[in-house]
């Protein structure tokens, strides 16, 4: 293999123009960081190809390191460097190639600190899927939740890789971790840029967190925290507090512990206000119905008259299926004749209760899901997911139309796939996602991330792929497409109008009296489908109503 370090001048003026600076090679000095560099990615790369669903060579996973690198500087890979790449041989060849391409780009900004791990591992996709990616330490153990700050809200500008960049970079920088395969100096704690900006706003609240109880909403905007207003000259140290409040854990147990914290709002149209909302543990909520009741549970009747349900889903959350077995009975005692069951925004989440709440709609040992892995005969990699779950109720008699959209995800889909090839529902509104990849994790070997790795695929029951490979055309199986006669043919603003009504209508509280668009269900197309159909098949009103 030729050297690039000896064909340098080459390789940073490629023939094509590019958006960037070209990087200027760094110190020798610089190289054993280097070489840490790419031993990190090399050894994340080999357990990616231990486990990926398919076979992957190794010189793939380093040829799609380098074009994250690159992507994330806004280049293209010169010729010569992939020529280098795809010419090595062995561990040895390739670590030194990912430490040749290291130098070249060592004065790129995009790469400071622990971002050029970050654009390598992450370029792994490119020689396998997009779904198999770095995921960051859960600050709490929910699915769908990347920072809560432990209260219930997200920021603007605070998730996926911003998010996962500030943990790292601000844990090395107060010590926790050691700045490996680094080529910058460990930064200090006050010069880690915070990933909110200057104003801080709520993009979302969570159903039931302390911030919901609280009051806050989408859209306000955090101007003082604990009484200091925050600035662009003091938010990096604001944020730090935000983020790592130091009262959270017990000096004397290391439990986590209640934390209050004062926040001022300023809303649009409103005065500013004060709230008090107290850090704690909590479960998110990720079943609604129609109406909160006095009791602060939900009323799932939609349609008194025909004894209609209706219960929406978010994220599939551990414990999910058992608040939607009391839902559902609560259903049954009021004279259940048929369900809407909405999975429009369902993201996903954890596979267990999914497929328990699949099973609560199917008969006995009715197939849920077929699994294919790369390694099935491993513990745990069932190939067949059936309902034989002794302990959760069963609503095989009603009707049931499903409503599925342009958002609906993994999860969602499983359960959507196993409810129709089983005869149990009509799928009412617009094609899904296409998500059936089944994932674990990886360590990845820096900053106490992980990568999330492709393992094998989900299959509907019957048989049919869910899953939308790259080529995948309008007319292939992937996804799932609502029944003939019964698409709901919106706009994707429309679509992103009605999730925004839900989530209103999931944050107003028990008490409260603010009439919402998403209580009237004429003005949503999906229900008013879904509603016409259940109507007609069950022929007439309940009876004395």
């Amino acid at each position: 293999m030729v050297g690039m370090a000896a064909v340098g001048l080459m390789l940073v003026a490629p023939a094509a123009p590019v958006p960037a600076q070209p990087p200027v090679p760094a110190p020798k000095a610089d190289r054993f960081k280097a070489q840490e560099f790419a031993r990190i990615v090399y050894q994340t790369g080999e357990a990616v190809a231990g486990r990926y669903a398919r076979p992957v060579e190794m010189r793939d996973l380093v040829d799609g390191a380098v074009r994250g690198l690159y992507e994330e500087c806004g280049l293209t890979v010169p010729d010569r460097v992939r020529q280098a790449v795809r010419g090595a041989t062995g561990a040895t060849e390739l670590v030194d190639a990912l430490t040749d391409v290291r130098l070249l780009l060592a004065n790129q900004p995009a790469l400071r600190g622990p971002r050029a791990l970050y654009a390598a591992v992450n370029g792994f996709k490119h020689a396998t899927d997009p779904n198999s990616q770095l995921v960051s330490p859960r600050a709490n153990t929910f699915a769908s939740v990347d920072m809560d700050f432990h209260i219930g809200i997200e920021l603007e500008g605070v998730g996926a890789a911003a998010w996962m960049l500030y943990q790292v970079e601000y844990r090395t920088a107060l010590g926790q971790y050691a700045p490996a395969g680094w080529l910058d100096p460990r930064p200090r704690p006050e010069d880690v840029a915070a990933p909110a900006g200057v104003p801080w706003r709520i993009s979302r609240v969570i159903p039931e967190s302390p911030a919901q109880k609280a009051g806050l909403k989408p859209g306000d905007v955090i101007t003082h925290f604990n009484g200091a207003e925050v600035r662009a000259e003091n938010a990096n140290k604001l944020f730090a507090q935000f983020a790592y409040p130091p009262q959270m854990f017990d000096p004397q147990t290391g439990l986590p512990k209640p934390f209050d914290r004062t926040l001022t709002i300023r809303r649009d149209n409103g005065k500013p206000f004060t709230a008090s909302v107290k850090g704690t543990s909590y479960t998110p909520a990720s079943a609604f119905g129609v109406i909160r009741t006095a009791e602060d549970k939900w009323d799932c009747v939609l349609d008194r008259r025909y004894k209609i349900g209706y219960l929406r889903l978010g994220a599939i959350e551990t414990g999910l299926d058992e608040k939607v077995a009391e839902m559902l009975a609560d259903l049954d005692k009021k004279g259940c004749r048929a369900l809407i069951l909405d999975l429009r925004w369902c993201p996903g989440g954890y596979i267990d209760p999914g497929v328990r709440i699949a099973g609560m709609f199917l008969p006995n040992n009715a197939l849920i899901a077929q699994m294919k892995y790369r390694n099935p005969n491993e513990p745990g990699n069932e190939r067949d997911l059936r309902n034989v779950f002794p302990d959760i109720p069963h609503y095989t008699k009603y009707p049931i139309a499903v409503l599925i959209g342009n958002e609906t995800t993994g999860g969602g889909e499983l359960i959507a796939a196993a409810l129709r090839d089983n005869d149990r529902c009509v799928l009412v509104g617009q094609r899904t996602v296409g998500r059936a990849s089944i994932q674990n994790i990886a360590d990845a070997g820096f900053g106490g991330l992980s990568f999330k790795v492709t393992i094998g695929e989900s299959f509907r029951p019957n048989g049919k792929p869910r899953q939308k490979k790259p080529d995948s055309g309008p007319a292939d199986d992937w996804g799932m497409k609502p029944d003939e006669g019964l698409e709901v043919p919106v706009t994707r603003d429309k679509s992103a109008e009605l999730r925004k009504w839900a989530e209103l209508h999931a944050l107003r509280p028990a008490d409260g009296t603010e009439a919402l668009d998403f209580d009237d269900p004429d003005k949503d197309p999906y229900r008013v489908k879904a509603l016409d159909y259940l109507r007609k098949k069950l022929g007439k009103p309940a009876e004395g109503k």
